[in-house]
């Protein structure tokens, strides 16, 4: 995913980040608003307001507004652990939700791994707006789920796996493929006169996926999950 950066001047730092910061933790946003996340930036960096952020995030990517050793007034806690220790990432298009919406959640999320393996926390160190102020944010990601949401993260911290990389089989047989991830994987088929492939059902280890011999031939699915993909190839002999 890509990172852009559109770093605050220095003549912002009084209103926007006056102070050094070392984080401990994620503060999670939506924008309550449908602008990609380069006119978020520019937006905040415009104005003289005491309102920042580190980052938003939009379906393309994400764009940095001030640099994670400053702090922002995200968190509505003054002087508090949110507004002077947590790295702000506003998620962008929450205001209509749809695909845009959905797409950069994702990447926030990619992007929120990207940082606590860089620091060394865990997923305990990904935080919401709502925690520090009371303030019903992100209202959209809220929603959908919190714990949904943290998943998404984990997906990038733990990649997905699946139980086998090949399998001989004959017409007729059945196999079961299981990808050990904790969101929902999406599978591509390429063969499919070969094989049969069903959707993914859920298993406490991941997510089943059943696939049924048609005849001879080679094919393979590709399963996708949280930005990893993983193949499995099928012979199936005569």
């Amino acid at each position: 995913m890509e990172i852009r950066k559109n770093l605050a001047t220095l003549d912002k730092y009084q209103k926007k980040c006056p102070y050094p910061m070392n984080p401990t933790r994620v503060v999670v946003h939506n924008t309550a608003n449908d602008a990609p996340a380069i006119n978020e930036v520019k937006y905040m960096l415009s104005n003289n307001s005491e309102v920042s952020f580190h980052y938003a995030v939009d379906d393309l990517g994400a764009v940095q507004g001030i640099p994670e050793n400053r702090n922002t007034w995200n968190a509505g806690d003054g002087n508090g652990k949110g507004n002077r220790e947590g790295i702000s990432v506003e998620i962008c298009y929450s205001k209509s939700g749809g695909v845009r919406f959905l797409k950069a959640e994702q990447n926030a999320a990619e992007l929120i791994a990207s940082i606590l393996k860089r620091y060394g926390w865990g997923l305990d160190r990904v935080t919401k707006h709502q925690d520090y102020s009371g303030k019903y944010c992100p209202h959209r990601t809220l929603d959908m789920g919190w714990q949904r949401f943290l998943d998404m993260v984990e997906s990038y911290l733990t990649p997905m796996t699946l139980d086998t990389k090949s399998k001989d089989m004959r017409p007729g047989e059945l196999y079961q493929v299981l990808a050990r991830t904790k969101i929902q994987p999406a599978v591509e088929v390429v063969g499919s006169d070969i094989i049969q492939v069903y959707p993914p059902r859920e298993d406490p280890r991941g997510y089943k996926i059943d696939v049924t011999a048609k005849k001879p031939g080679f094919a393979h699915i590709t399963v996708k999950a949280g930005g990893v993909s993983c193949q499995c190839n099928f012979n199936v002999e005569g």
